[in-house]
């Protein structure tokens, strides 16, 4: 493969990102039914499927990376798709194949969401193109930053400790968490801080479920809750949304400790507080149960 021109590939992903990050996609089968009852034609361009990355670019450091991605074709995001994705990772400035082979699962959020989640160890900073068969020929970029541009906590740190918002001290955060049905959250007992003091896993999610830029906060902290019912004391959770109140218009304390911009995101930090995984952007049921029972052991 030659070598691609950066900016334009850069930018023609982006726009795919946002795309996949809308709050109310357009949703079609790769049968050409739409989620609802009514069939449409919609088909998969000639080219083959594009890549929709579920992950932010800015924040990918080297080393083991999670590259969540969604399928669409010319005019909508995929609601299902293959069960497995077979896929390549090239270098963009060299056009050559840095890992030639990958293989990653559907994976369901919602009934109209899914996602397959590739990971690929990838140890120098570049830019990358994630190649899927069946896909069209340019691929997902894939940017891996120089790890002292990166502010978000990432694999390998400490999760630095943070005086969150508890029920007994909502420190000026008022909705402590729009979480939109189900009762309150449960994650707000104890503060980020307190938690890491504990000896334990410790698992701290940001994301305001109610005003969600990508309608993936409550579907995720809805996985959470579940996995903290199965998992009980074996670890702290901790969980912060990301406006002041329901206006939506003043980020939180939160948002700036982690130098965040974007939701949702969870940490999973080891009993020392180092922290052992992050997935951005989206995780389904199954994903999370299988890094937080890795996580406890």
């Amino acid at each position: 493969m030659q070598p691609l021109d950066r900016r334009r590939f850069l930018l023609a992903s982006s726009a795919l990102v946002l795309a996949a990050c809308s709050d109310s996609p357009k949703s079609y089968t790769t049968d050409g039914s739409n989620s609802g009852n009514d069939p449409v034609d919609i088909k998969t361009s000639e080219d083959g499927f594009d890549v929709a990355q579920r992950f932010n670019q800015e924040v990918l450091v080297p080393g083991f990376v999670r590259l969540p991605i969604s399928l669409a074709n010319k005019q909508a995001l995929l609601s299902d798709g293959p069960a497995v994705i077979n896929a390549k990772i090239i270098n963009i400035d060299t056009g050559k194949t840095v890992i030639p082979a990958l293989s990653a699962k559907r994976r369901k959020v919602t009934e109209a969401l899914s996602y397959w989640d590739f990971h690929a160890q990838l140890d120098e900073v570049g830019i990358y193109a994630l190649i899927i068969d069946g896909g069209t020929p340019k691929g997902g970029a894939i940017q891996i930053n120089d790890p002292a541009t990166v502010l978000v906590p990432y694999v390998g740190q400490q999760l630095p400790p943070f005086d969150t918002p508890t029920t007994d001290d909502p420190r000026g955060v008022n909705p402590i968490c729009t979480r939109l049905d189900g009762g309150p959250c449960p994650f707000h007992e104890i503060t980020l801080t307190e938690a890491l003091a504990l000896g334990k896993p410790v698992v701290y999610m940001v994301g305001t479920p109610a005003h969600c830029e990508f309608g993936t906060c409550a579907p995720g902290l809805e996985a959470l809750i579940n996995a903290g019912k199965r998992l009980g004391d074996k670890i702290a959770i901790v969980h912060a949304d990301v406006y002041t109140d329901d206006s939506a218009t003043v980020s939180a304390p939160a948002v700036d400790a982690y130098n965040l911009s974007y939701e949702p995101v969870v940490w999973m930090a080891d009993a020392t507080g180092k922290i052992v995984a992050r997935l951005d952007a989206l995780w389904s049921q199954d994903e999370l149960d299988e890094v937080l029972t890795a996580l406890v052991g």
